[in-house]
Formats: structure tokens, sequence, C-alpha cells
């Protein structure tokens, strides 16, 4: 029987810079800013790589922390 590895990181398609993430979720009618989102990656210990001078974060992991902020705000 075969077993599937996990693996803990994101796959690089889901890579987004903290930028191109911000833009992304302007349209979403509960915008955000770069210090929102550098504020959720350091709560949630969320993976990051950093590359020349660009941080990226995986796009799915900032898609729940955006969830849990904008509920909490109701």
């Amino acid at each position: 029987m075969a077993t599937q590895a996990i693996n803990p990181y994101p796959v690089a398609s889901d890579m987004h810079t903290l930028e191109d993430v911000r833009d992304q979720l302007k349209d979403t009618g509960h915008p955000v800013t770069t210090d929102d989102i550098e504020r959720w990656i350091r709560e949630q210990d969320l993976y990051t790589e950093k590359y020349r001078r660009d941080v990226y974060v995986s796009y799915s992991d900032i898609l729940m922390a955006h969830q849990e902020a904008v509920a909490n705000r109701n």
C-alpha cells in the first residue's frame, strides 16, 4: 500500500507577494493593507519565503486569515 507524503509547505503557484495579495483582496469589499497581512503572518506564524526584496506568502493561508478577520469585525 502506498502512503501519501504530506508536504508542510505550499506549492509554488500559491505563493504571492504581499502587494499582490493586498491588490487581490481590494475587490472583496473588505480591503486590507500590507500591515494587516504582515500582522496575520506574525500572529498565525504563517510560512513565508523571501526572494530578492519581496516576501512571498501562501494566498490560501491569507484567505483564511482574511476570512477570520472579517468574521471578527462583525
